[in-house]
C-alpha cells in the first residue's frame, strides 16, 4: 500500500488583549490609540440567556491576517502596530493586564511554528507575555464523551 499525503490544515491566530477591573474600554482606546476589534465592559452580561458578567473590561485587536498565515505574519503585524506605542504599554500596565494571545491548530494534530530571532528580540522588547493555546484536531465533542478505557 502506498503511503498517501494528507493536506493537513493549520491555522493560526494572533491577538492583544487588554483587560482592565477599572479602565473602561474607551479609555484604553483612548490611551493606546488603535481601534479595537471586540470590546466588552466589566459588569455587562456575558450573555443574555446567563447572568454571569464580566468581572473585568476587555480590548481586544485582533490581527486581520487570514488564518492560513503563519503564527510569526500575525505576531509581526501586531508588534508593527505596538513597537511605537510602547510609552502608552507603559501606562496600561499600571492599570492592566496585556498579552498576545495566539491559537493554533492543525488537522493532524501535529505541528507547530518557528519565530525567528528578530521576531523574539522584537517580542522581547514589547515585554508583553505571549499566551499560546493549543487546539486538537476535529470537533471537541467526539471526544468528550468518550468512556474512560
Amino acid at each position: 500500500m502506498e503511503y498517501q499525503p494528507v493536506d493537513d490544515v493549520k491555522w493560526s491566530k494572533a491577538s492583544l488583549r487588554i483587560s482592565s477591573a477599572t479602565l473602561q474600554p474607551s479609555e484604553i482606546a483612548e490611551i493606546i490609540g488603535l481601534e479595537a476589534t471586540k470590546t466588552h465592559t466589566k459588569g455587562t452580561l456575558k450573555n443574555s440567556r446567563l447572568t454571569l458578567v464580566w468581572p473585568t473590561s476587555l480590548w481586544l485587536l485582533n490581527s486581520p491576517l487570514s488564518d492560513r498565515n503563519d503564527m510569526a505574519d500575525h505576531l509581526r503585524f501586531l508588534l508593527d502596530l505596538l513597537e511605537p506605542k510602547m510609552d502608552a504599554l507603559k501606562q496600561l500596565f499600571e492599570k492592566c493586564q496585556i498579552d498576545l494571545f495566539c491559537g493554533f491548530s492543525s488537522d493532524s494534530g501535529q505541528g507547530g511554528f518557528t519565530l525567528d530571532a528578530v521576531t523574539l528580540s522584537r517580542l522581547s522588547k514589547l515585554c508583553v507575555p505571549l499566551v499560546l493555546d493549543l487546539y486538537p484536531p476535529g470537533p471537541i465533542e467526539a471526544t468528550e464523551n468518550v468512556p474512560d478505557q
